[in-house]
């Protein structure tokens, strides 16, 4: 499995070429077999982390963040929660606890790591789009 900066920067790096050679090229059969070639590579090497940005958001859907949010909830209403300076907070009703809950640090970090994989997986499915583009321009330089 390839580090997905690596197979980012030779998609930036196959993209220019490309472009240069569609512009200054003799528009070789070959050499845009080839072309295309590395595109599927590409796009090959995309699956892993696309399925694996989904996963991880998917492991942090609704049903997580609420399950999160009332465990923390629970641990506040019961005044065992520290908060992030090491102060224990006291013990209240379930309902302010809830409140409470929403804005602690641990909640916002998964709710951050949410929309960070979501986020990522978005841009590896457009990446994906992109090469797609590029195979099916090459197809179309091919007949």
């Amino acid at each position: 499995m390839r580090e997905l900066k690596d197979i980012l920067e030779d998609f930036d790096n196959l993209r220019q070429n490309f472009r240069h050679f569609t512009t200054k090229g003799d528009g070789n059969r070959i050499t845009l077999i080839e072309y295309q070639g590395r595109f599927v590579d590409l796009k090959s090497d995309l699956t892993y982390w696309k399925s694996h940005f989904l996963n991880e958001w998917t492991r942090r859907d609704d049903k997580a963040a609420t399950a999160i949010k009332y465990r923390l909830a629970g641990a506040i209403s019961r005044g065992e929660y520290t908060d992030h300076t090491g102060k224990l907070l006291d013990k209240c009703s379930l309902s302010i606890a809830e409140k409470i809950a929403a804005g602690t640090k641990e909640y916002q970090e998964f709710i951050q790591q949410r929309s960070h994989y979501k986020e990522y997986a978005s841009n590896i499915s457009d990446r994906r789009e992109d090469i797609l583009s590029y195979i099916n321009e090459i197809k179309d330089r091919l007949k």
